[in-house]
C-alpha cells in the first residue's frame, strides 16, 4: 500500500501573539484527491457539531454552511487589508 501526503496543516503559538497557520499542498496533489479530504474533513465536523448540539443533521449542515460563508468572506476581506 502507498500512501501520500495530501496536506499538512500545522500552527504555532507564541506567548503575546496570535497563532501562526501554516498549510502546504503538495504541487502533485490531484484537485480531485484535495476536494475529497476537504469535504471529507467537513462532513465529520457537521456530523461532530450535530452530535454534540443535538442537532439533525440538515439543521447542522445548515447553520455550519452559514458559518462557513461568514469566515471565509472574513477571511478575504483580511487578505485584502479591508478589515
Amino acid at each position: 500500500m502507498k500512501v501520500r501526503t495530501i496536506l499538512t496543516a500545522n500552527v504555532t503559538s507564541k506567548a503575546g501573539t496570535d497563532d501562526q497557520f501554516k498549510i502546504n499542498i503538495p504541487k502533485k496533489t490531484d484537485v480531485k484527491e484535495l476536494e475529497f479530504v476537504l469535504i471529507q474533513t467537513m462532513y465529520w465536523m457537521v456530523c461532530n457539531y450535530a452530535e454534540a448540539n443535538n442537532l439533525p443533521f440538515e439543521t447542522a449542515l445548515e447553520q455550519y454552511a452559514r458559518a462557513v460563508i461568514v469566515q471565509v468572506g472574513v477571511m478575504k476581506d483580511l487578505s485584502d487589508g479591508e478589515a
